[in-house]
């Protein structure tokens, strides 16, 4: 077991050039917008306009796996209006609280004039936590599209849109719109 666990190292360590040339970080800020709203809340607009101040911070890591498809790791934080179940089940507006969030995505990207745009989805957990409630860690999906616009050969700007379907008590949806930077090796 131990010479295989030295193979691997030894393997790993000989991939990690190639690795190194086909990889790419960066960081996104932008906003968001909570889509299921409550009974009653039709036309308030606290419950249904997008807003930068319910605010999304995120940073990814990316691997190329074919010359148009990227596995990307992210991470993140959503700030926005939370919905919750109480204890009798019904969902209720718990007011703003914060969603965290690690996510596995496939993104396939299209060559264009300008840079690249690209599909992306994926898996990821979410823990939902709002003060006066109890704190709530399920899966969800998250699916969308980008763009990046290359400034130069390692950096670029970044532009996305993402669907998030969070499965937890209240089956909450989000919507994000961030931008920010890209740099690549």
């Amino acid at each position: 077991m131990k010479k295989a666990a030295f193979l691997l190292a030894v393997f790993a360590l000989a991939a990690l050039p190639a690795a190194a040339q086909t990889s790419e970080f960066g960081f996104l800020l932008g906003g968001s917008k909570r889509l299921n709203d409550l009974p009653g809340t039709q036309g308030r607009s606290s419950a249904k306009d997008f807003t930068f101040s319910n605010s999304v911070k995120e940073a990814f890591y990316c691997v190329q796996l074919e010359p148009d498809m990227m596995f990307k790791i992210k991470v993140g934080e959503i700030t926005a209006p939370i919905v919750t179940t109480n204890s009798d089940g019904a969902r209720v507006d718990a007011g703003k609280g914060n969603i965290d969030h690690i996510d596995a995505l496939v993104d396939y990207r299209f060559s264009e004039p300008f840079g690249s745009t690209g599909l992306f989805g994926g898996v990821g957990m979410y823990r939902q936590s709002v003060s006066g409630y109890q704190d709530e860690t399920n899966v969800g999906l998250s699916a969308g599209v980008n763009g990046d616009f290359p400034l130069s050969r390692r950096y670029g700007i970044i532009v996305e849109g993402a669907y998030h379907w969070i499965h937890l008590s209240a089956r909450p949806r989000y919507i994000t719109l961030t931008g920010g930077l890209r740099i690549s090796f």
